[in-house]
């Protein structure tokens, strides 16, 4: 009954009413993006915390182990350019472009290895940083800590009053402003324009080496001939046009 009784409510509402709520979500969508990046970052940082604190427990244990191998990485990173450093200074004129290319090639894959290594270390500190606010996970009596874990409730309570608001207000209109048909629509749209696009760009590719033939063949028109009269004549500055001569072979065969 409850159910049959908020789908007539939500009939009810006119077009306006829909519009009008369509606005104000699409506002509180956009603070609540970064709204739920705040969180984020609070309980990365609470994370942190309790894995620079006295906090015992698997997840405080990964986190240090994570930042453990993220040193690990920034040491190999400077001894990497410190041993390029040496092996260029002693290194004949032949071989110091290998010393380079050594060089560049194992600090991109250790950079690499860093990157992925710090993301692991976040995504790990943000775990214990949720565990931590919901109760999992020991938490320490430091000061630090304390605050950390302040700042991760009050962003996690702000983040709460944005989608509760947003609830609240799509709840008469069955969680969405706009009508099930709206989003059929949208979808067979989005499907059609999908399809259109990826066969517009196979036809495209398809022509692309056409065009590149043409725009090269165009290039050898305008830059090359096989008379030397012609071309005699436009470096005096008579006429325009091509610039070089070359043996009527050798211009039969680029204009192939």
């Amino acid at each position: 009954m409850a159910s049959r009784a908020m789908r007539v409510s939500a009939e009810r509402r006119g077009f306006l009413d829909r519009i009008a709520a369509a606005v104000v979500s699409w506002r509180l969508d956009w603070k609540i993006g970064p709204t739920r990046r705040r969180e984020r970052v609070a309980l990365r940082i609470l994370g942190g915390a309790l894995a620079g604190s006295a906090a015992v427990g698997r997840l405080v244990d990964e986190v240090r182990s994570r930042g453990h191998a993220e040193d690990h990485l920034r040491t190999a990173l400077r001894a990497s350019l410190e041993e390029d450093r040496d092996d260029f200074a002693s290194a004949s004129g032949r071989a110091r472009p290998f010393v380079v290319v050594r060089g560049v090639a194992a600090r991109a894959v250790l950079r690499d290895r860093l990157r992925a290594a710090r993301r692991a270390r976040e995504e790990t500190r943000e775990r214990l940083g949720k565990a931590a606010l919901e109760g999992s996970a020991n938490v320490s009596r430091e000061a630090f800590v304390q605050d950390a874990i302040v700042r991760a409730r009050d962003a996690r309570a702000r983040l709460s009053a944005l989608v509760t608001e947003r609830a609240a207000l799509l709840a008469p209109f069955g969680g969405s402003a706009w009508p099930d048909w709206m989003h059929g629509a949208w979808r067979e749209i989005s499907a059609l324009a999908g399809a259109l696009l990826r066969v517009s760009c196979g036809q495209f590719v398809r022509w692309l080496p056409a065009v590149a033939a043409l725009a090269v063949g165009w290039w050898v028109a305008a830059t090359f001939t096989d008379s030397q009269l012609i071309v005699t004549l436009h470096s005096w500055g008579i006429g325009h046009g091509p610039r070089w001569a070359v043996s009527p072979e050798s211009f039969e065969a680029m204009r192939v």
